[in-house]
């Protein structure tokens, strides 16, 4: 059968019109072959690009990407033998098919493209590819081809943005296009920041279900349409290139959140906040975020900028640039929707210190699918072992949520914790539940001849003999007097929940009978590991140890001062596992320091008086407080001092 392509293509063959790499007809060629179809002809559009062609790249290189172009354009011309194949540009491709010959919904044409792009071009990569298609059908060569080639594109684009793989027919989705088409004309033509409402969920530190922070979440009062989720208008906007007005009144509303908020406790609250990467590529846009911060008295610390993870997909050097300045200025910024594009460069290369998982990674449609959860148990480690901190997204149970803490992930987020609220009603639900308030009250054991905290929550229990009560280093608190033992003889186990906060502050007072080489006086077993703190190793000094299971032949230690035997010493570390820095302090002052702490998750068990390697301490320990946050140089300075002017005070009275 003759087909309307037979002779147009061999004529409008020439450099001009060829794709260089794969010989098919390019964009000019296209042009130029459509404005010579017979008058009354029709034809179908199919408009594709290959999903995860940028991983391709970055992975394995441009050779195997260009392989893979290669191999598409023999896959269209086998598939589609006759028809008008195109070759737009980068990894986008036109097919046009003659509608006398091919059929009006080619089911069978589509799944065979997916099939054999999955099957022949390379095994490793079966689970990374497929085809989105955006189909027009019945156009006539007399319609602007420019007009089919962007309907093609919007239905392609519809179906990149509801999970790839597939195709959609442009007629389908018409009326929804058109809808999102309104908002776009809406945004531009009589946009109203009051239709627009600012609202927060809350964040939570998995490990105690504490508010950590919460996130910005904006919902649209569309007029005729009701109120519209984010989910509904934001890709809309931003594939529209629209966003950058609704950015700019967002950050300025949370700037005028966080100042009301400045004498409450949520002084200190972080506030997740999506900005698109066009807003931060342009002049005005950073200069608007300056403003509002000088404006309203804000930190940038106070502030996390979430950014696409597709954002910074073929966007080269420019977005790394933006990200630095606002680096720079004190933001944090996170990676949004981490796994949706799966382009680990990102983590390299971006200076980024969070990472939000793509909700969508944890769905499954099958009831007793762990695949999701295995899924997030390694990006999860990915993430902690590159120092970030992880948000787990879209959590819809306790079983999630249990999983996803005992992975390491530190923050959680979904409608499980509660669903975003207007301000006020959010401070009032949470302000009581805010973790960096609850958080700066320790644990604190004064021993007064039992094991309860002050609160009364956490009753250790002796394991062993011979422990007594004895009187502690100022009036009102006693001390633990261990005689000392075997290996795991003779100490007292805390309840591990007192160690729920991966960062942390230990302060005890520590009054050694005798030098014991690497015995423990405080001890904790994570999943994954071990920290010690050590009065004395074998050549006399204090020793705050850090073990990382997984690193089998290393050592993360600071070394200082020893106890002196006999003597009361001020013995405090502090760990933050968001910068990975741990400080040891002796006797108020800060005697080591050092970076890169190991990411130590999930403790197990936390004991006073020995570990599982040494015999057993030999001395006593009094005054210990465990803070679930970091404590500062300054901070523990004014705590000993305040121990050294209590006039009960049995401890050194100088700097030693």
């Amino acid at each position: 059968m003759n087909c309307l392509f037979d002779d147009l293509i061999d004529r409008a063959k020439g450099e001009k019109n060829t794709d260089y790499l794969t010989g098919t007809v390019n964009r000019r060629g296209l042009h130029e072959i459509w404005h010579v179809l017979p008058a009354g002809a029709h034809v179908h559009c199919l408009y594709m690009d290959i999903d995860n062609f940028k991983l391709v790249n970055d992975v394995y290189g441009h050779a195997k990407g260009d392989e893979l172009l290669l191999f598409v354009s023999g896959l269209l011309r086998n598939v589609f033998p006759g028809q008008l194949v195109v070759r737009l540009g980068g990894d986008e491709f036109v097919v046009i098919c003659d509608a006398a010959v091919c059929v009006e919904e080619p089911e069978e044409q589509f799944a065979r493209l997916q099939h054999r792009l999955k099957e022949d071009f390379d095994e490793s990569l079966r689970e990374v590819l497929s085809f989105s298609i955006g189909f027009v059908a019945g156009c006539s060569v007399s319609e602007n081809l420019s007009v089919i080639l962007d309907q093609g594109d919007e239905a392609m684009y519809y179906v990149k943005k509801n999970g790839k793989g597939s195709y959609v027919n442009y007629e389908v989705i018409r009326e929804q296009l058109a809808e999102q088409k309104a908002m776009k004309d809406r945004t531009l033509t009589s946009f109203r920041e009051e239709e627009f409402e600012l609202r927060f969920q809350p964040m939570i530190y998995l490990q105690n279900s504490d508010v950590y922070a919460a996130k910005a979440v904006l919902y649209w009062h569309f007029p005729g349409k009701g109120v519209l989720e984010e989910e509904t208008f934001i890709p809309v906007l931003e594939q529209y290139g629209v966003i950058t007005r609704l950015d700019k009144m967002m950050f300025e509303q949370i700037c005028q959140w966080k100042q009301k908020w400045q004498d409450t406790v949520f002084k200190e609250l972080q506030i997740y906040a999506r900005i698109s990467a066009r807003t931060i590529l342009q002049a005005d846009g950073m200069a608007h975020i300056r403003k509002c911060l000088e404006t309203y008295q804000v930190r940038p610390e106070e502030i996390k900028l979430c950014i696409e993870e597709e954002s910074f997909l073929g966007r080269g050097e420019k977005i790394v640039c933006a990200v630095e300045v606002l680096s720079e200025m004190g933001f944090e910024i996170a990676i949004d929707n981490f796994g949706s594009a799966s382009s680990f460069k990102v983590l390299q290369h971006v200076p980024a210190n969070i990472l939000k998982l793509d909700p969508k990674l944890l769905k499954s449609d099958k009831g007793n699918d762990r695949r999701p959860l295995l899924l997030f148990r390694n990006l999860i480690g990915l993430g902690r072992d590159l120092q970030f901190m992880i948000v787990a997204q879209g959590i819809e149970s306790t079983v999630q949520a249990g999983a996803l803490a005992n992975y390491g992930a530190q923050l959680g987020l979904g409608d499980f914790y509660g669903k975003p609220q207007p301000p006020e009603r959010f401070y009032e639900m949470y302000h009581d539940r805010y973790f960096f308030v609850s958080n700066r009250i320790p644990t604190v054991y004064s021993f007064n001849h039992h094991l309860k905290d002050a609160e009364g929550k956490n009753e250790g229990k002796f394991l062993g003999e011979g422990i007594t009560y004895e009187t502690g280093v100022v009036a009102g608190q006693m001390a633990l007097s261990f005689p000392g033992g075997k290996v795991g003889e003779n100490i007292v186990a805390l309840p591990k929940s007192v160690m729920y906060s991966e960062s942390y502050t230990i302060c005890l007072w520590v009054n050694t009978a005798e030098l014991q080489s690497w015995t423990s006086v405080f001890y904790v077993t994570y999943m994954d590991g071990f920290i010690s703190l050590v009065p004395s190793d074998a050549i006399c000094s204090c020793v705050f140890r850090m073990k990382d299971d997984r690193e089998v032949n290393e050592w993360f230690d600071i070394f200082g001062r020893h106890a002196v035997p006999g003597e009361w010493s001020y013995m405090c570390v502090s760990c933050d596992v968001i910068t990975g820095l741990v400080r040891l302090y002796f006797n108020g002052l800060l005697i080591g320091s050092k970076d890169l702490a190991p990411n130590l998750k999930v403790p197990e068990r936390v004991v006073i008086g020995g570990d599982e390697y040494q015999k057993s301490f030999h001395g006593k320990v009094a005054g210990l407080e465990i803070y679930h946050c970091v404590l500062s140089e300054a901070e523990i300075a004014r705590k000993f001092r305040a121990f050294q002017s209590d006039p009960t005070f049995l401890g050194t009275k100088g700097k030693k």
